[in-house]
């Protein structure tokens, strides 16, 4: 259908161009200037369709619209109409548009095959016997039903009628159209001829075209003085027949010719004209170029894997989809997309609104902020980055006036990360330990392409707990990226070479915790968090705190000085608590169902909630508990580590383990190799509910996985069990 339409915009355009030839240009003696026209004219009505230009609109000032609250009270059940087979026989109407698709090729084809005919036919006839050769243009005897004509650098004669004069006259006519490369305007317009066959307009701008050669060299051939001569002799050779490709001396109608060639050539003053083609151009573009206009732009940083009217959840109520394109960034806590088909089980409740997918925004204080000027701005640089640019660093603004930078990089396999610096700071690239500068960001960009990612992260520097083989306290931001298939030797080295202490390895120092837990300090912290974890109790709040600390739970800690009893608590409200946060002052009383109560060295009791209500009204709510959606977890030196059930096993001949499948939550599947001179497996049998840890596996299906190096299988969640020891060793070590 997109293309029948562009086709049909394509001959509004041959259209346009050629009524303003027709009105305006066809009787002035420019004939050069005419001919660049009816060629220029008619590859730009291809063109101008296929434009796409941009047009900025004022955007009104966005109003909040009402949420609205609907309640299934009458279902209305459309009427089924149940058709019989003779009836829908009945109502099957004929395609319409596949028949017209079938015509339009078939003409199409034919026409080709027409051309290449004829093309195929001059190349034989060009290997006919030469009368002679003028330069590298070859003339040859016409057959006796032959015109005299021309194409590329060939000319054909048929000099049985004619006076040596007149041979001489015809040659130097043909040989102006040869000079002028002519071959190509017709051969262009044949092609357009074939794809626009339907279009009346491209059999007048080929006749056009022929015209305007003949006027053209029917000029310069007769000159001045002999224009009565040259008319005779156009009379003379006057014939009814058409070529179909070549230039034939007689072909355009010789009362045209006659008159074109006597008329009084056009005052140079009336060139003019052709700047009228401007309008003419510009209306053809308003007409049927495509026209983009309010584009829309979302703080969303990816919605083409939504299908078109995803449902919007913001702090908990629906809004319409056109919400993402209103909704401005300052606002925003946290956004979460779910690529349709949604499954899982606590979005279940949406029903069909949520068939083209679902974006979950939290906000900050439960108050929605629109699209600046500005934000918008910035939003279209970000989203004219093309799709396959890997990295980006845009110039920004703050709605104060001054600048930023945001440093954009799009991922090959999809999705992305951002960050943002100051203009006058740096930012590095870290690929699996490896340090690149922005300069090198090439590199980074064909590593990326040749290695398969599991981790990429961004921020500053002064965060970043990985590798780097340089020093990177120099740059403000990072991005990292960390691969399957990278040398996992080559972290293992670097951490050991950390804590290595004339020539010995250090282990982690637990002296300070336990020091901690011996000490009075930590007895009553201890004794106060399971005072209150798991149950349902009144606190006090005193204040509000809002800090950064620096211990074993480092992090921004946000939320409410509590008391119950003598002891005293931080009730969380930042992050995920977030809706708690503005919702109490000091004096209230709550009660809070405590699902966790952290404590440690320099920090204090932290409660994470379960449930908060004041004064019977519920605040807060924790989400149901995800269902777990990955097959494996990670290790801090980076050894995979999961828990299933033992199926599948199949053995050597000796008895000894070759494979098994450990069936995994969720219906993953992971399929295990052992060498033979793997340990025997023993304790474990078919059917044990076992813990496996491996490293390099491999995806074989959407759910499956394959390992051939497997670390441990225990049976026991506290023990490692069956080591491999060509892979245990190298990633754990005797204490």
């Amino acid at each position: 259908m997109k293309t029948f339409i562009y086709l049909l915009q394509v001959s509004a355009c041959t259209g346009i161009f050629y009524s303003f030839y027709f009105l305006f240009l066809r009787r002035l003696t420019f004939f050069t200037l005419n001919r660049w026209y009816l060629l220029a004219t008619l590859l730009m009505s291809f063109v101008i369709p296929a434009l796409t230009f941009k047009v900025d609109t004022v955007q009104p000032l966005p109003i909040m619209e009402p949420v609205m609250y609907m309640q299934n009270i009458q279902q209305i059940v459309p009427a089924v109409q149940i058709v019989t087979g003779n009836d829908a026989a009945a109502k099957q109407e004929f395609d319409w548009m596949n028949a017209s698709r079938i015509t339009y090729v078939c003409i199409a084809v034919l026409s080709l095959t027409h051309l290449l005919f004829t093309l195929v036919a001059f190349f034989l006839r060009a290997r006919s016997k030469r009368l002679m050769e003028i330069g590298n243009v070859k003339v040859i005897k016409a057959g006796k039903k032959g015109g005299n004509s021309s194409f590329l650098n060939v000319i054909f004669i048929n000099d049985d009628e004619l006076e040596p004069e007149e041979v001489k006259q015809i040659i130097a006519h043909e040989l102006l159209h040869v000079k002028f490369i002519h071959s190509a305007d017709r051969i262009i317009a044949r092609v357009v001829q074939i794809g626009l066959w339907f279009n009346p307009f491209a059999y007048l701008y080929m006749r056009s075209i022929e015209e305007n050669h003949e006027f053209e060299v029917d000029r310069i051939a007769a000159g001045e003085d002999e224009k009565g001569l040259y008319a005779q002799l156009l009379f003379k050779l006057a014939v009814s027949g058409r070529g179909y490709l070549f230039h034939s001396f007689s072909k355009v109608p010789l009362k045209k010719r006659i008159a074109m060639l006597f008329h009084k050539p056009t005052s140079n003053m009336k060139r003019i004209i052709y700047l009228l083609i401007l309008p003419v151009l510009l209306i053809s573009c308003l007409a049927f170029a495509n026209l983009r206009s309010d584009e829309k732009l979302s703080v969303v940083d990816d919605l083409s894997s939504l299908g078109k009217h995803p449902l919007v959840v913001i702090d908990g109520k629906e809004y319409n989809d056109d919400m993402l394109y209103k909704i401005g960034g300052k606002c925003v806590l946290g956004i979460s997309t779910f690529n349709p088909p949604v499954v899982k089980p606590q979005y279940v409740k949406y029903g069909d609104k949520i068939k083209d997918g679902l974006v979950i925004i939290s906000t900050k204080n439960h108050q929605i902020t629109y699209q600046t000027a500005i934000e918008r701005e910035n939003l279209a640089k970000k989203a004219n980055i093309p799709r396959n640019q890997f990295y980006k660093r845009l110039k920004l603004k703050k709605e104060d006036g001054s600048g930023f930078d945001k440093c954009v990089i799009r991922l090959p396999s999809g999705g992305g990360m951002t960050t943002d610096l100051k203009t006058d700071e740096s930012i590095v690239f870290i690929a699996d330990g490896k340090v690149f500068t922005e300069r090198e960001v090439n590199q980074v960009e064909d590593y990326v392409k040749t290695h398969k990612f599991y981790s990429w992260t961004a921020g500053e520097t002064e965060k970043y707990n990985g590798n780097a083989d340089k020093d990177i306290s120099v740059y403000a931001n990072y991005f990292a990226f960390l691969s399957r298939t990278g040398d996992t030797t080559v972290g293992i080295n670097k951490y050991r070479q950390k804590v290595m202490r004339n020539g010995k390895r250090v282990l982690p120092n637990h002296k300070t915790f336990d020091d901690y837990n011996n000490s009075d300090k930590g007895k009553q912290d201890k004794a106060a968090s399971e005072k209150v974890l798991g149950k349902t109790l009144i606190f006090k709040v005193l204040g509000t705190i809002d800090t950064s600390y620096h211990n074993m739970f480092a992090g921004k800690l946000k939320g409410y000085k509590v008391t119950q009893g003598n002891d005293e608590y931080v009730l969380q409200a930042g992050g995920k608590y977030h809706a708690i946060d503005g919702s109490l002052q000091p004096g209230d009383e709550v009660e809070v169902k405590v699902q966790m109560c952290l404590y440690g060295p320099d920090s204090p009791l932290i409660i994470s909630p379960e449930m908060v209500t004041k004064s019977g009204k519920l605040i807060y709510q924790a989400e149901m508990e995800k269902a777990l959606e990955y097959a494996f977890l990670y290790e801090a030196n980076r050894v995979r580590f999961t828990d299933g059930k033992v199926t599948g096993v199949q053995k050597y001949a000796n008895g000894n383990w070759k494979s098994a499948v450990l069936q995994v939550a969720n219906g993953y599947r992971i399929k295990f190799n052992l060498k033979p001179s793997a340990p025997a497996i023993k304790s474990i049998a078919a059917g044990d509910h076992v813990w496996l840890r491996f490293v390099h596996e491999m995806k074989t299906g959407a759910k499956e996985y394959t390992v051939n190096d497997w670390v441990a299988l225990s049976n026991k969640v506290k023990d490692y069990g069956v080591k491999n020891p060509e892979y245990f060793y190298k990633y754990y070590e005797k204490i």
